[in-house]
């Protein structure tokens, strides 16, 4: 039974539930869809004190018509109400993807590049709602959605996390102390005292949810929502840097600074934050679609040649083809011709790359960013148990199929049988050498590729391609005149205007931010 049939039974007029999603302390999720507009929904029911309960009741309909006002790109929409005598629910955008923890828990910690992308995603979201006098109150993995087609993060849930009750209760991950509600893994030091909180405080929430993304730890974990809290009071993380040695120094201040106990030591709005990642995006630019595409070919032209000079090395050296050395030179020449027209093709891409009006140093430090990247996703996988434990039976996995395939290959000869003074192998014998071969094979691919240490063919793209063998393919692709350094800065190395209206409102201020953002994409 997908869900309950109550609430199947209440929203048959408009909405049929398709399954569940989801549940957690504040209510089930459940996929719907919409009969009347005939697309995909989220449909949340509350718990059923929120129905119960006229002054939840109430509190909860005006916070969420206020959630519902909302017009964001990173703001999951509230669409509708369904309030009935004993029950709540709200329906919400559908987003095909998954949270942020989920994301985390099935490919591991994000990217620097990816974790800046989001944060500034939902920094836009926070400085919109906080714009409108809103705190959201319960920013966490959970409540951050990714857009599988896009990558774009919503943040989901307003209005909910701000719902009271008087009586202390927890639950699934939810805790209430007075007016304090929220996730005690993600609640600031204020929220959890029941003080007073602003913006800042999404803020800090923010910072430890940034750090699960790039750890995959969440920072204050414990078996009791009592000794987290006492922990968000009492103890201070250090720095992001020390879990993440390989994250650029700026993006990891910017977190730290989000995760200050003191709200004073944060910045000073959501408005400030969008700054200082703007900043550390300019400082660490998107490599352009061009040069990656290149470095792929660049990559491939390495083991196209490789795997040609092993063949051609081959063809020289076994005398036992019976032929003579000019014979065993015809195959030689015709590898030789397929390895110039392939470098030949490469060659006329660089040109073309070069034409657009990239430099050689700009795709060379392309080439170096494209490397870094590939070497942090690989810190972060070693980092994550699930993937070294999978490598390690892949090992074994291999191993095994390595001493089959000798074993299976030993016994294929052995089986070689001499008639007539005629050495011939039966067909038992033939299955053998061919399943060895097979097994030999796989195991050699799977000892060979590891997602955990560079491969041999990027070994040898860095050796060439970073090295001065690169600069000189490059620059006689260009025509022999190497180009200036700046000729072509990567794509995304243009820093945003600088802000000097300190005066305005934080609404025309985030306006003005997303404009200057989406321009620097274009």
């Amino acid at each position: 039974m997908i869900a309950s049939a109550s609430i199947e039974h209440r929203l048959a007029a408009r909405y049929r539930i398709e399954r569940l999603l989801g549940r957690g302390g504040m209510g089930a999720v459940y996929l719907a869809r919409d009969l009347q507009l005939d697309r995909l929904v989220a449909v949340k029911e509350l718990p059923e004190e929120f129905a119960r309960d006229p002054i939840l009741r109430e509190r909860f309909l005006r916070e969420v018509r206020m959630a519902a006002s909302f017009s964001h790109p990173n703001i999951v929409p509230v669409y509708a109400v369904e309030e009935h005598e004993q029950s709540l629910a709200f329906v919400m955008g559908y987003v095909e993807g998954e949270s942020l923890a989920e994301r985390v828990r099935r490919a591991g910690p994000l990217s620097s590049r990816e974790a800046v992308r989001l944060l500034l995603d939902v920094a836009y979201a926070l400085a919109y709602a906080h714009g409108r006098g809103v705190v959201h109150r319960d920013i966490k993995p959970d409540n951050i959605m990714i857009e599988r087609a896009t990558g774009r993060a919503l943040l989901m849930d307003f209005g909910v996390a701000r719902t009271t009750q008087t009586t202390p209760t927890t639950g699934a991950g939810m805790t209430r102390v007075g007016e304090a509600v929220g996730t005690p893994e993600y609640m600031s030091p204020e929220q959890a005292t029941g003080e007073a909180i602003d913006g800042r405080s999404d803020l800090y929430s923010l910072g430890l949810t940034a750090y699960f993304a790039l750890t995959g730890v969440v920072a204050f974990g414990d078996d009791s929502a009592a000794r987290v809290l006492v922990r968000q009071l009492t103890e201070t993380l250090p720095s992001i840097a020390t879990v993440r040695a390989e994250m650029p120094p700026a993006l990891a201040a910017v977190i730290d600074r989000c995760m200050a106990k003191d709200a004073g030591n944060r910045f000073a709005d959501s408005g400030a934050l969008i700054e200082a990642l703007d900043e550390v995006h300019a400082a660490a630019p998107d490599v352009p679609a061009a040069i990656r595409l290149f470095a792929q070919e660049a990559e491939m032209l390495g083991m196209v040649i490789g795997d040609l000079a092993l063949f051609a090395v081959l063809f020289l050296t076994m005398r036992s083809l019976n032929v003579g050395f000019f014979d065993r030179m015809i195959p030689v020449m015709v590898i030789l011709a397929v390895a110039a027209g392939r470098v030949a093709q490469t060659r006329a891409e660089a040109g073309r790359l070069l034409a657009q009006g990239f430099s050689v140093d700009a795709v060379r430090r392309g080439f170096q960013q494209t490397m870094n990247e590939r070497e942090e996703r690989r810190e972060q996988l070693r980092r994550d148990p699930v993937i070294v434990g999978r490598r390690r039976k892949t090992v074994l996995v291999a191993v095994f199929q390595l001493v089959s395939a000798v074993v299976l290959i030993w016994a294929a000869f052995g089986s070689r049988q001499i008639s007539d003074e005629k050495v011939f192998t039966p067909l038992y014998g033939v299955v053998m050498l061919f399943s060895g071969l097979a097994c030999l094979g796989f195991a050699l691919v799977l000892l060979s590729r590891s997602p955990l240490r560079m491969s041999v063919w990027e070994r040898a793209f860095r050796s060439v391609w970073l090295g001065h063998l690169g600069a000189w393919f490059l620059r006689s692709a260009a025509g022999g005149a190497a180009r200036p350094v700046n000729a072509a800065p990567i794509a995304g190395n243009t820093k945003p205007l600088p802000i000097t209206a300190r005066v305005e409102s934080l609404e025309t201020r985030v306006a003005r931010l997303e404009k200057e953002r989406h321009g620097v994409q274009r």
